[in-house]
């Protein structure tokens, strides 16, 4: 109800306007504008030609007759000028607008119309107001107004009826059409567009075309097939970002049929997408069953390459590794075929009827293994039967389903190893026997190996042991022998290192030993134990006492080793090192003092006394740190002694800048005191050291902030002369005034006191000035000053 009374309401206000308001002028004019290359006389001129001659280069008039050129394309733009003029009361609402705007001519090219981009971008006009007798009321010159297609309203405004006239009429002049580079350019982008359709539609074709070239089957090259059908994809998705179907309206006109094309390619695209992702998908599925097909036509070799390409795309396909594993088997490749049929069975997920085949191939491996040891033990090729029957124990022990003759594979390996161990044995004898020694050990260690390796066979074997004991007695002779030849020689290290090597074998075997091995080592230790001393001690004599200590250490080891430590000729000669040794080190000790000594009067020379006192305190240490050589230190202690009160001056000097520098300033000023006290009760200056007052010392720091602690330090003490001396220095420095203003205050105050105590008669502001010398930066002062002589006058 309440929307009804609304409606009500508002049809009756427009009935009310519409009866206020009377037509006076309307008039509907059609206009028309041909367009045509002519000589250039303004920009819009010369853009209309170029848009002429973009249609001339397209083609979009046909050949006249007789083989003439191709005549120059025309168009005209067509409009309707609509101009009103209304009566409300004493107003007159104008009104003129440009409608049922339209272009005929060569407007199509190729079949598609070009009208809606062959609309001027801007029209102008002037708008005259003419009363009963066609004189001018007002002008409107429009300014250049954006033309659509749909029409615009040109000028819409209301004037005042003056003179109450009924005879008022509208006269639209100067009605001119602008064409701008923006028109050339759009027209430019339509007719390219329009070549870019064409193109699109032969490249369409030719899609269609090669997508029947895709086969998803061919499985050799669906890596290839892959890519050609992504880059027909990506193609087809750059022509469908394009968007013809919107900018050319390809739902009214569409000749080639681009867009039935375009879905339709669309559509076969897909389906070779999902024919080729399933193929892909299920590749090694796919080189397996061909592998299969080739097995079957007993192509071996090239089923062989469709496995290996099944495995290339999933590494873990065991079918794949079972067909390998079997053609391995087929050309002899037994040990290859072993271990990929084990891999399967124990780190592939296989099912359940490649598992069963897999066992099959297993057991026929086995079955070959042994095959092979007994041909091989039947030969008396016992290191291939060997290996034969681990690779079958190994296949056993690895895999819990197969089944295995174990008493024929422990049979079969036990006459393998025995026959092997006996044939190294046998053969070491021989080298033996020969004087070969380097061979016959090898063996013995080869068999003494192998007996380990088979212990659960070989426990109890004596052979080798025996074989290896011989070979060791040979070399122990040997080393023996030639230790004599080198004693003979008097080359008494090579003789006991020989006597060395054969002692460690005959304590490691059990051969019958040598009775005049010991006496022999003695005789031999003695002359190089000997030698060994001399070498230590010229070692100590040339002051290179690590080495010195580490051979007497050697030395004592050796004489303790064979018994030498009574044999009076040795213990001579290693006395004579050890104090040797003794005697450079309290040199050492002495040259240290010595030169810590002499750098400390040095120091003293250049008052340098903490220096000098570190110097002598380094001397002392040397000398204790060998306290048996008893080095002399009084030197180093009086002179210690001598300059103790001037290193500890400079100690506190020292301390007194560091508390300066970490910003600890009442302390520094403390520290400064003590040394100063320190300075003059202990008479420093005989010490040729000259000492810096603290107005001094403050004067001359680098930071402000102590300076001003100092002035503090001066007013709390007294003495206002020197605090005020040294705020003047500050404030020149550039310190801040304002963080001197309570001690300026203070420092006032305690000049006035100080000058009414003395009886200073003279004028407040007299002495003030004295005391500021005019300086604004001491104004706070002045104030102060002048503030409490009042203050001490008035009480």
């Amino acid at each position: 109800m309440k929307r009804a009374l609304l409606l009500i309401w508002i049809l009756t206000a427009v009935v009310a306007v519409q009866a206020q308001s009377r037509l006076v002028f309307n008039e509907a004019i059609p206009v028309s504008f041909l367009i045509k290359q002519e000589a250039a006389g303004n920009s819009s001129q010369t853009n209309s030609n170029k848009i002429v001659q973009l249609l001339t280069e397209s083609g979009t008039t046909a050949n006249q007759s007789g083989g003439r050129p191709n005549r120059k394309p025309e168009f005209v733009v067509r409009l309707e000028q609509q101009a009103r003029i209304a009566k409300a009361g004493d107003q007159l609402q104008i009104k003129v607008q440009l409608q049922q705007i339209g272009v005929s001519g060569d407007v199509h090219y190729r079949g598609f119309d070009l009208g809606s981009v062959l609309l001027p971008e801007q029209v102008s006009m002037t708008v005259r107001l003419l009363n009963s007798q066609q004189k001018e009321v007002k002008r409107f010159s429009l300014p250049a107004l954006s033309l659509k297609p749909n029409g615009i309203v040109a000028l819409e405004t209301t004037v005042p009826d003056t003179a109450g006239s009924q005879g008022y009429t509208l006269k639209v002049e100067n009605l001119t059409l602008t064409y701008t580079q923006a028109d050339v350019q759009e027209v430019k982008e339509r007719i390219d567009l329009i070549k870019d359709y064409y193109a699109a539609d032969a490249t369409l074709n030719n899609m269609q075309q090669d997508v029947a070239l895709i086969k998803h089957d061919d499985i050799d090259r669906i890596k290839q097939q892959d890519q050609r059908l992504r880059d027909m994809e990506e193609m087809l998705q750059k022509l469908q970002d394009k968007r013809f179907s919107e900018k050319l309206s390809l739902n009214q006109y569409d000749p080639q049929r681009y867009t039935a094309k375009s879905n339709q390619l669309n559509q076969l695209l897909k389906e070779r997408r999902k024919a080729v992702n399933h193929t892909l998908a299920t590749l090694d599925q796919q080189f397996y069953n061909r592998g299969i097909s080739l097995m079957a036509r007993n192509n071996l070799a090239a089923a062989s390459t469709y496995f290996v390409k099944s495995l290339e795309v999933n590494p873990r396909f065991a079918p794949a590794h079972l067909q390998l594993a079997r053609l391995d088997f087929m050309n002899g490749n037994v040990r290859e075929a072993a271990g990929r049929t084990r891999d399967i069975l124990t780190q592939m997920r296989v099912d359940p009827e490649t598992a069963q085949m897999a066992l099959g191939l297993a057991h026929d491996i086995y079955s070959s293994f042994m095959a092979e040891g007994h041909a091989h033990n039947g030969r008396g090729d016992y290191r291939s039967a060997v290996a034969a029957y681990a690779d079958a124990r190994a296949l056993c022990s690895t895999l819990g389903g197969l089944r295995c003759n174990m008493p024929a594979l422990n049979d079969g390996e036990g006459r393998a190893v025995f026959g092997l161990y006996r044939s190294m044995v046998e053969e070491g004898k021989r080298f033996l026997s020969k004087g070969d020694l380097v061979q016959a050990d090898r063996l013995a260690d080869e068999a003494y190996t192998f007996q380990r390796q088979y212990d659960y066979l070989l426990h109890d074997a004596p052979e080798a042991a025996e074989l290896q004991g011989q070979v060791k007695y040979q070399y122990y002779v040997q080393h023996i022998d030639k230790g004599r030849q080198a004693m003979k020689a008097k080359d008494y290290r090579y003789a006991l290192e020989q006597f060395e090597s054969a002692l460690a074998l005959e304590q490691s075997y059990t051969f019958q030993p040598v009775r005049e091995l010991s006496g022999l080592l003695l005789q031999a230790a003695k002359p190089v134990l000997l030698s060994q001393l001399a070498e230590g001690y010229t070692l100590a004599m040339n002051n290179r006492l690590a080495d010195a200590r580490a051979t007497a250490t050697a030395a004592e080891n050796m004489r303790s080793r064979y018994a030498l430590e009574r044999d009076t000729e040795v213990q001579a000669k290693y006395v004579e090192l050890r104090d040797r040794i003794f005697t450079q080190e309290c040199l050492n000790v002495q040259a240290d003092y010595d030169r810590h000594y002499a750098a400390a009067q040095s120091l003293i020379k250049e008052k340098k006394f903490i220096a000098a006192d570190q110097a002598y305190h380094a001397a002392l240490n040397a000398a204790a740190s060998k306290a048996t050589c008893t080095i002399a230190t009084f030197t180093a202690e009086d002179g210690q002694a001598t300059i103790a009160d001037a290193a500890a001056y400079q100690r506190l000097l020292e301390e007194a800048n560091r508390m300066v520098s970490t910003g600890r300033y009442t302390d520094a000023i403390q520290r400064y005191n003590e040394a100063e006290q320190h300075y003059l009760s202990k008479s420093i200056a005989r010490f040729g050291l000259d000492h810096t007052s603290l107005y001094n010392f403050a004067r001359e720091q680098s930071k402000l902030a102590f300076t001003a602690t100092v002035v503090d330090h001066f007013t709390n003490i007294r003495q206002e002369k020197a605090a005020l001396q040294l705020l003047t220095n500050l404030l020149d420095k550039g310190y801040a005034k304002g963080k001197t203003k309570k001690v300026q205050q203070q420092l006032g105050i305690q000049l006035a006191i100080k000058d009414v105590t003395s009886g200073q008669a003279e004028a407040p502001k007299v002495m003030a000035a004295n005391y500021t010398h005019g300086d604004k930066k001491l104004k706070h002062l002045g104030k102060a000053y002048e503030k409490e002589r009042k203050k001490l006058a008035k009480g």
